[in-house]
């Protein structure tokens, strides 16, 4: 099943906060996608959003008006060094996965760095989240090495594979 006609995204607002935490929530619960260990609550996910960098966006996938997933572009480091290198991660409903929707996330995430003026984009992935490592590479994204056993969840070691992509700005 691909996205419907009326797929839209958008800059998330403190309003979208109930949802998105709520799709968190799902990777948080099932330990396969992020090293966060409690559930956030929709008032902390208001909070994040209504404190982002300038620099720093959350995007918010619409399918018919439901929020199906979210994605972030955030500072990889305060660092002078690293001021056009950000980091993206992208979240989608376990329901809705498989239908292409993270693709078009993580492709509005890269358009959005690139008007931040962010050059390198850097993706830390679960490295046995093949799925989401093939969909990276297909939007450009190169494995640049993987980190052994630089998770810990519920007593076992967890890899993660870090992806980069060069974004086409001036340099």
């Amino acid at each position: 099943m691909r996205p419907s006609d009326d797929t839209r995204i958008r800059r998330a607002t403190t309003q979208d906060a109930e949802a998105v935490a709520a799709i968190l929530n799902e990777s948080i619960l099932k330990r396969d996608a992020t090293m966060l260990g409690d559930p956030v609550s929709a008032m902390e996910m208001a909070r994040r959003i209504g404190g982002l960098h300038e620099k720093e966006t959350i995007l918010i996938l619409e399918e018919g008006g439901v929020v199906r997933g979210w994605g972030i572009v955030r500072l990889y480091s305060d660092r002078l060094g690293y001021a056009r290198t950000c980091e993206t991660s992208v979240f989608v409903r376990r329901e809705h996965t498989g239908r292409g929707l993270g693709s078009r996330i993580q492709r509005a995430l890269l358009e959005a760095a690139r008007t931040a003026d962010f050059h390198h984009v850097v993706a830390r992935i679960w490295t046995a989240n093949q799925r989401s490592i093939a969909m990276h590479a297909k939007l450009g994204f190169t494995v640049v090495g993987t980190q052994r056993d630089v998770g810990y969840m519920d007593g076992s070691w967890i890899d993660v594979t870090i992806m980069q992509c060069l974004l086409e700005t001036e340099r």
